[in-house]
């Protein structure tokens, strides 16, 4: 591996323990203080990355899912841990051995957890080691950050012969918030903005009460607005708001419910006279706070409340020491009117060394143009909640 550092090169492979284990959801639950504890020393933590991410996940879209849990451990503690799903997969019209990541665009991130430092590298070592000894025919990963685990797993794997493919997915936009005050009045960069949004304010709160508000719990009631919010306008004209589908509803109520009792939930509010104006569904975790859902009454346009709402949530987050803020999913025009910093994903697809993995990629793979139109047109998997 480029990046593994000389002292872990130093640990043997053999002092790791690997397990692979095969089973539902039962195994998250098993492994899940030991994850998390895992999250609090690891590379990057992500709320995505989470054992109740997966387990939500898993539930929502996949529930008759076979799991397959990757685990590396030094003397007992847990260094490294990989989800993925056990699938049957056609390609090229051949059945395949298959293993993904167990993730989808909700909301569209995902990577393995393992710990920072020399035994993390070296862990990483270990679990190639193991992957590379399985039997599967086909490994997929989608929406992978370029600086993340699974990139340098995917990055050992080819250096060791396998067979790898990837193309660039949609970036996802953040932003680094200031410290300062007077840097932060500078928000929005869009010059045009920061001027409509203090015309806006000024407007709004001539009308009444302006009340910007966050809410920590799971409240039904307050997530019954920001549903019926989200499906009042684009969204629930075109199906995609998350009460237009069941298990999406599911979905991020089972969030909810488990980042609250695990102190990291926010539902941001703005509101006009008691109306819901907008309102982000967030995440607040290791120094970030992350807007995975968001909605605005598409009713007060001309008020540009999606904007309003975001410069109320980046001086919320100064006050708390949060130095970034991740708005996640692809980096549409208004997101980028906020920032110029983004963060690059890719989708990967490794293919095995058995004949049939073989024929396939041969079939499939023999020319630039086919790869990206296979990657790009990955058929989706998941089954609705009955």
């Amino acid at each position: 591996m480029g990046s593994e550092s000389p002292a872990a090169k130093s640990i043997p492979p053999a002092a790791f323990t690997v397990a692979l284990d095969e089973g539902g959801v039962h195994l998250i639950d098993r492994l899940a203080e030991e994850w998390r504890e895992l999250c609090s020393r690891a590379v990057d933590d992500q709320p995505f990355y989470r054992p109740e991410w997966i387990r939500a996940y898993l539930r929502a879209f996949v529930p008759d899912a076979v799991l397959l849990l990757l685990s590396v451990r030094l003397d007992g503690r847990l260094h490294l841990v990989l989800p993925l799903v056990r699938e049957r997969v056609w390609l090229a019209g051949i059945p395949l051995r298959g293993l993904r990541a167990p993730a989808n665009i909700h909301p569209g991130r995902f990577d393995a957890v393992r710990s920072a430092g020399a035994e993390g590298d070296a862990a990483l070592t270990a679990a190639c080691t193991t992957l590379s000894q399985s039997r599967w025919d086909i490994l997929e990963f989608a929406h992978i950050p370029e600086k993340s685990t699974v990139a340098e797993l995917i990055s050992t794997l080819s250096t060791l012969g396998w067979r790898t493919y990837s193309v660039r997915e949609k970036s996802n936009p953040y932003v680094i918030i200031p410290s300062n005050p007077d840097l932060r009045s500078r928000m929005p960069i869009n010059s045009r903005l920061r001027t409509k949004l203090r015309q806006a304010r000024r407007e709004l709160t001539s009308q009444g009460s302006l009340k910007f508000s966050r809410v920590e719990v799971a409240e039904h009631a307050a997530l019954e607005r920001f549903y019926q919010l989200e499906a009042s306008g684009w969204k629930g004209r075109q199906g995609s708001a998350i009460v237009s589908v069941p298990q999406v509803r599911y979905f991020y109520q089972e969030i909810a419910e488990a980042a609250a009792s695990l102190r990291y939930f926010v539902l941001y509010m703005l509101e006009l006279n008691e109306r819901l104006l907008a309102a982000h569904f967030s995440l607040m975790l290791a120094g970030r706070c992350y807007s995975p859902k968001v909605a605005y009454d598409e009713s007060f346009a001309r008020y540009a409340p999606g904007h309003l709402i975001v410069a109320e949530i980046l001086d919320d987050c100064a006050s708390r020491g949060i130095s970034v803020y991740d708005i996640t999913g692809p980096a549409d025009e208004w997101k980028m009117k906020w920032t110029t910093e983004t963060y690059k994903l890719n989708r990967h697809v490794v293919m095995g060394r058995g004949a049939l993995a073989r024929l396939a990629s041969a079939i499939r793979f023999k020319l630039r143009p086919e790869i990206v139109g296979l990657l790009r047109s990955m058929r989706k998997r998941e089954k609705p909640r009955p």
